[in-house]
């Protein structure tokens, strides 16, 4: 037994956080001496602290932590605990490589410019909001006024007024600038149930997670400046625009102030280039999701390498084997890529080849492999996502999923309808486990 300061130094951990990891009955001391007060532990609790501290480490809140370590989770639920942390851990990764690249983006900019940029972009959230507007294609942008006119007209006849706050909001449709034929919408915030007026369209403007914002002051025709400004900023911060771009009004002339007060809003809608990317990753993750089989055993005839693969030697390889292919007798079954054998220097061997049901009359310059009957996890994946499978698979999955390698070789299996020829063609990775 230690006394709480001695289990204190060895462990590393201060008297008082020991004491309050006894109150939340995380770790509450071996024994108490009923007379003195004095808190004892005992060697065997060291494993149970360093596991609180780890779990503290990745991040769990001492609840968290509680319910893990007294709780009697099934594996499941353990393993469902771990994915929501790593992804909350990844999505904060993520906001914080934003953040990074638009210091960088700052910097760049005050590097050419000398100075601070005349505008300041902001990423924010914007609320829906209900509008009535007045879209048409107008010669120029100058014309957009003329739609405002139009429906300041219309909403004054039947003394309807637009919500306070903001003067209008311009909305252009075109994806990209266009000298001539401008599609835009003149619209004003508004509330409750209007009538119905010619021309005039009432609708819920979709509010957006991410638009980036720049504010610029004066007059109309050096809103070019700000519009430049943005584009730049979304480009050099890895974001495109996913909706219509917005002029909002906050002071115009309705204002009563001459031109250089006027103040407009530039807000583009925007989402990450990736994120399309991301989402679609997601779905391969999930469609990667394996099913747990026990295959017999089976034997593979074909082409064998050895080595790192550092030069993509294996498509090389399977090049070479596809020709050769009917070369092989006794086939009873698809193709298989065998893979074991892992040495020190991370060197391999892998065997291109086919099922057979014997090794008789082995073609010149290619081997067998014997596979035996073994339980596995079995990834769905294509040919594009192989690498990524595989990464999945012993880098993801296999740490905490419960189960350990298994003995034997992993293996990739091309069904009869593996079709090289198509786009992406489908097949499955083989792990062994127990």
């Amino acid at each position: 037994m230690l006394k709480i300061g001695d289990f204190s130094r060895l462990a590393q951990v201060s008297v008082k956080t020991l004491r309050y990891y006894g109150e939340l009955g995380l770790l509450e001391p071996a024994w108490i001496d009923r007379y003195t007060g004095y808190r004892y532990y005992a060697l065997g609790q060291l494993p149970q602290l360093n596991r609180i501290l780890a779990l503290k480490d990745l991040g769990f809140s001492l609840e968290q932590i509680r319910q893990l370590l007294h709780d009697d989770l099934p594996a499941a639920e353990l393993r469902g605990m771990m994915r929501l942390k790593y992804a909350e851990i990844e999505r904060l990764v993520q906001a914080e490589q934003a953040r990074l690249a638009r210091v960088a983006g700052r910097l760049r900019q005050i590097e050419q410019e000398g100075d601070l940029p005349a505008y300041d972009v902001v990423l924010k959230a914007v609320p829906p909001q209900r509008v009535a507007g007045i879209r048409d294609v107008v010669p120029t942008y100058e014309g957009t006024q003329s739609l405002f006119d139009e429906l300041t007209g219309r909403l004054s006849t039947h003394r309807i007024e637009a919500v306070p706050g903001c003067q209008g909001i311009a909305l252009f449709y075109d994806r990209e600038y266009r000298e001539r034929g401008i599609d835009v919408e003149a619209a004003v915030p508004v509330a409750g149930t209007l009538p119905t007026l010619p021309r005039v369209t009432v609708h819920d403007l979709p509010g957006c997670e991410s638009v980036a914002s720049a504010v610029h002051q004066g007059r109309y025709e050096t809103l070019p400046a700000a519009y430049q400004t943005l584009i730049e900023w979304v480009e050099a911060n890895g974001y495109t625009s996913v909706a219509p771009n917005r002029d909002v009004y906050l002071r115009g002339p309705g204002s009563n102030v001459p031109p250089e007060e006027y103040i407009t809003e530039i807000q583009f809608p925007v989402e990450r280039k990736h994120l399309s990317y991301l989402m679609a990753q997601h779905k391969e993750r999930d469609k990667m999701e394996p099913k747990i089989v026990t295959k017999p055993a089976f034997t593979v005839v074909g082409m064998k390498y050895h080595g790192k693969n550092e030069n993509d030697e294996i498509a090389q390889m399977w090049a070479e084997f596809n020709p050769r292919i009917p070369e092989i007798k006794h086939q009873s079954g698809p193709a298989y890529g065998v893979c074991g054998n892992m040495e020190e220097d991370s060197s391999f061997e892998y065997v291109a080849g086919m099922e057979v049901s014997s090794t008789e009359g082995l073609p010149e310059g290619m081997t067998y492999w014997d596979v035996p009957e073994q339980t596995y996890a079995v990834f769905p994946c294509t040919l594009r996502t192989i690498h990524a499978a595989y990464e999945y698979a012993f880098q993801t999955w296999l740490p905490g999923s419960g189960y350990a390698r298994g003995e034997g070789p992993d293996f990739e299996l091309y069904e009869e309808e593996f079709d090289p020829e198509v786009e992406d063609p489908k097949l499955a990775i083989y792990v062994p486990i127990k």
